[in-house]
C-alpha cells in the first residue's frame, strides 16, 4: 500500500531557502537589491518557523486527546486523533506507539506491529514499545518474534520492562511448546521477585501444561495469597483442582472468579465449569 508521504509546510520554505542562497531562482537574485535579498531570506526563514511550531502544536493536541482517550478505552476515538497527529508528524516515537496502542487495543495486530516497530526504530531503547511488541507477537503466535523481543528488553538491566518482559518471555516459550524453557525462565523470576503474583500465575500455567497440577496450584494458590482479588488465578487453581480431582475446590475456586468478575470473559467461563464440575 503507498501511504501519503505529508512534506511540511515549513520544510518547502527552507529547501526554497536553500535553493536561493545555492544560485537557483537566478532571476529573483538579479532583480534584488543585497538588503532586499537578505529581508526576503529572514522572512521566509521566520515563516517557516512559524509554520513549524504551528504543526507540532497541532500535532501534540491530537497527541493529548488521543493519549486521554486511551485511558479512557475510547479506542476508535483515539485512534483517529493519533492517525491525525502522527500524519503531521511522522516520525515522533512516543505518538507512533500510542498509535499502535489503539491498534492493539482493537486487536488489529499486523497495524500494531508496524506502529511498535517504527517507534522502536526511531528509538532503540524503548523498551515498553519492545515489550508490547513481543506481546503482540504472541497474540499473532508468531513465538519466535516474540521471543526475540522479549529477551532484548529482559537483558535490559536499565529498562523499567525487565521484569515484565521477563514473564512474557516464558509464556513465549510455552506458547512455542518449550516448557522446560518456559520453566526455567519462570522459575528465575519467581526466585528475583517472589511477591511478584503474576510471576507465580504464569509459573503455574507452565506447571498445568506439563501435568504437574499440585506444583501449579501451589502457585496459584502464592499468587492469591499476594492478591486475593486476583481473577485469573482463582480461574486457573479451578481448573487445576479439576484436573486433580478435587471437585469441591475447584468448585469453590470458579464461583470466585464469578463473584469478583462476574462479567467478563473468565466470568462467563467459570460459571460453565461451575456448572460441569461434579
Amino acid at each position: 500500500m503507498v501511504r501519503f508521504q505529508y512534506r511540511p509546510i515549513w520544510l518547502t520554505l527552507l529547501n526554497l531557502l536553500v535553493m536561493v542562497l545555492n544560485g537557483k531562482f537566478r532571476a529573483i537574485r538579479m532583480m534584488m537589491k543585497p538588503g532586499r535579498r537578505g529581508c526576503l531570506l529572514l522572512a521566509l526563514l521566520l515563516s517557516g518557523c512559524a509554520a513549524g511550531a504551528k504543526v507540532k502544536k497541532e500535532a501534540s493536541y491530537h497527541y493529548q486527546m488521543g493519549v486521554s482517550y486511551l485511558h479512557e478505552r475510547n479506542y476508535t476515538s483515539a485512534l483517529t486523533e493519533l492517525t491525525e497527529g502522527s500524519r503531521l508528524t511522522p516520525e515522533d516515537p512516543d505518538l507512533l506507539f500510542n498509535l499502535g496502542l489503539a491498534y492493539y487495543y482493537k486487536n488489529q495486530y499486523p497495524a500494531a506491529e508496524q506502529r511498535f516497530l517504527e517507534a522502536v526504530t526511531l528509538r532503540k531503547e524503548f523498551s515498553l514499545a519492545r515489550n508490547y511488541l513481543g506481546d503482540t507477537y504472541l497474540r499473532m503466535k508468531r513465538w519466535d518474534d516474540a521471543i526475540a523481543q522479549f529477551t532484548i528488553v529482559s537483558e535490559d538491566l536499565f529498562s523499567t520492562e525487565q521484569e515484565n518482559a521477563g514473564i512474557n518471555l516464558g509464556m513465549a516459550y510455552l506458547g512455542k511448546g518449550e516448557t522446560a524453557m518456559a520453566l526455567s525462565v519462570l522459575r528465575s523470576q519467581v526466585a528475583a521477585n517472589p511477591q511478584n503474583p503474576t510471576a507465580h500465575l504464569f509459573l503455574g500455567r507452565a506447571y498445568f501444561a506439563e501435568g504437574k497440577f499440585k506444583l501449579a496450584m501451589e502457585e496459584y494458590r502464592e499468587a492469591l495469597r499476594i492478591v486475593p482479588d486476583y481473577a485469573e488465578a482463582q480461574y486457573y487453581l479451578g481448573l487445576a483442582c479439576q484436573k486433580a480431582g478435587l471437585s469441591e475446590e475447584a468448585r469453590i475456586a470458579f464461583g470466585e472468579v464469578v463473584r469478583l468478575a462476574p462479567y467478563s470473559e473468565l466470568g462467563r467461563l467459570s460459571r460453565e465449569q461451575y456448572g460441569g464440575v461434579k
